[in-house]
């Protein structure tokens, strides 16, 4: 029964880093963006592309301690895999 809680909570780490790395942050950089449609000019241009890659970089900062449970988590769960009787 353990094993299988392991599992589960495995598997939502994954789809949980899946997400983190995949979905972007909703308006994270939408008044930076309003403002470069209100005022095209070079620097408003490069202030949201700063905010976007500002937001690359947060996503990932989130997704590393998540990574490195997944892996952690990956430990146990391949060492009772062999202990367990029933599996294959």
């Amino acid at each position: 029964m353990r094993y299988r809680g392991l599992w589960f909570i495995e598997i939502a780490l994954i789809a949980l880093l899946f997400l983190v790395l995949t979905v972007p942050i909703q308006d994270y950089a939408m008044r930076e963006f309003k403002e470069y449609l209100r005022h095209p000019s070079s620097e408003t241009r490069k202030a949201f592309e700063n905010k976007a890659a500002e937001e690359s970089q947060l996503r990932h900062k989130i997704a590393i301690p998540i990574a490195a449970l997944v892996l952690t988590l990956a430990i146990p769960l391949y060492r009772m895999r062999f202990r367990n009787p029933k599996a294959p």
